[in-house]
């Protein structure tokens, strides 16, 4: 999933996490602890140790160390990002929708679109009219 047209609705954590490990490692923080806080140790007693390898697991030795070196000892609220995941995801079912409609009805692609978003048929059309074009690059205007 591709962030850079939606980076405005990131929380500001979100995008200190990006600039620390990177877009790909804070996507994995995000969809493991997002909406919750997460207690980074200084990885110097035993329980620290622990927390450093549940981090070191997910997101990698090097992304850990960085965050253990930027926020130890403090507590992250890890963000959902429920925004811009979200903003994101219609773009995408926008642009699937463009690509398909030129061998595919638009009642079938609203059809596969519900089923693969696991959404309503109505959803997916409030979302296709609701998508703004400016929102949407690659996409030439009409008028």
């Amino acid at each position: 999933m591709n962030l850079d047209n939606v980076q405005h609705l990131l929380p500001e954590s979100a995008r200190l996490f990006i600039s620390l490990i990177g877009l790909q490692k804070t996507m994995l923080l995000v969809q493991t602890w997002g909406g919750t806080t997460f207690p980074v140790s200084k990885n110097q007693t035993r329980s620290g140790h622990v927390r450093y390898e549940a981090l070191a697991e997910v997101l990698g030795v090097e992304a850990a160390d960085i965050l253990t070196q930027h926020f130890g000892g403090e507590v992250l609220s890890i963000p959902l990002c429920k925004n811009a995941l979200t903003e994101s995801r219609n773009l995408i079912m926008c642009k699937e929708f463009d690509l398909m409609s030129s061998t595919q009805s638009a009642t079938y692609i609203a059809s596969f679109l519900a089923r693969k978003y696991k959404m309503t048929e109505r959803n997916v059309w409030r979302i296709l009219k609701q998508t703004s074009i400016e929102d949407y690059p690659g996409q030439a205007s009409l008028f």
